[in-house]
């Protein structure tokens, strides 16, 4: 008796899109590609979803060659967007879910039919919705997910770091060109409480994510240097956010980090305070940027050794 493979087709991500929408099927099940992750026994495929003529690109994976393990296919759809968080600081209202489907379901190897996944009378349901929106992103982008997603699903230390920071920029990101406005109408700060408190608990968050990679930062600066060198992290590396020679301005990452532990500590962390509570969007992005300087770092590390 033949064993049933199963694979997860994964909501929310769509591809870039290299040629026309194809006329036929035929057309469909030309050049199937993978896209293979060994170190944690994944393969990729990019397959079409068709509901009547309308076909929607997306990413279907096998877990150890068809393998059914719903745990783990949700623990890979959020390493994907913890990945898009760091590495293109894209976060999505909808978190992406793994759809478990029978791979007889698959027509000539890459066509995927709605109905055969949610069935007949799910048109309008929350599931149909999760399938149908998705975004895309550069391939170049695509292709360094997929390079550090294995060492996100592989850690607990990563992935509890990477879903900091997506948490981070999902309470409060904004644009260089806004940043800027905001600068030269010196409105750095907002207005609104509840803006400031969004800026607050995303400023908590991105010193979360650098907890999760090296510890609780000690005030020692000489350990501070261990823990970041222990973590495959350079303290010196100039990091931070830079724009038209706007302050904070890049600096050691070393005294970044210690300047951030302190507003943390007297603005940030408690719900009252002896100082002024002036988190502003400009020094947000700078630890924003410190963050993610300190994840991809220690990530790249721990790609270099295997």
């Amino acid at each position: 008796m033949k064993t049933r493979k199963w694979a997860y087709l994964l909501t929310g991500l769509g591809y870039p899109i290299k040629f026309a929408y194809p006329d036929t099927e035929h057309a469909l099940a030309e050049s199937v590609e993978y896209i293979n992750l060994p170190k944690i026994e994944v393969k990729i495929k990019r397959v079409f979803l068709t509901e009547k003529d309308e076909y929607e690109h997306r990413f279907l994976f096998y877990i150890k060659n068809g393998v059914k393990d719903d745990n783990f296919a949700q623990k890979f759809a959020d390493a994907v967007m913890c990945s898009l968080a760091v590495v293109y600081d894209l976060t999505m209202e909808e978190v992406p879910t793994a759809i478990c489907i029978s791979e007889d379901k698959i027509k000539k190897g890459r066509i995927i039919r709605l109905k055969d996944v949610i069935g007949s009378n799910a048109i309008g349901s929350e599931i149909y919705f999760s399938l149908m929106q998705s975004i895309t992103v550069p391939s170049q982008v695509l292709d360094y997910v997929w390079r550090i997603v294995p060492a996100i699903v592989d850690s607990k230390s990563v992935m509890d770091a990477t879903n900091f920071y997506r948490e981070s920029i999902a309470q409060a990101w904004v644009a260089d060109d806004d940043v800027f406005e905001f600068m030269c109408d010196n409105s750095d700060i907002p207005p609104s409480q509840t803006q400031r408190a969004r800026i607050e608990t995303a400023y908590q968050n991105a010193f979360k994510a650098i907890e999760a990679i090296i510890g609780e930062p000690t005030k020692d600066e000489r350990k501070l240097r261990m823990k970041l060198q222990n973590a495959g992290i350079d303290p010196d590396e100039e990091v931070g956010y830079n724009l038209y020679g706007m302050k904070p301005g890049k600096g050691p990452l070393l005294k970044k980090l210690v300047d951030m532990q302190q507003a943390r500590d007297k603005k940030v962390a408690h719900g009252k305070t002896s100082t002024p509570r002036t988190i502003g969007y400009c020094e947000l992005k700078d630890k924003q940027a410190l963050a993610r300087c300190v994840i991809l770092s220690h990530i790249e590390t721990k790609l270099k050794l295997g």
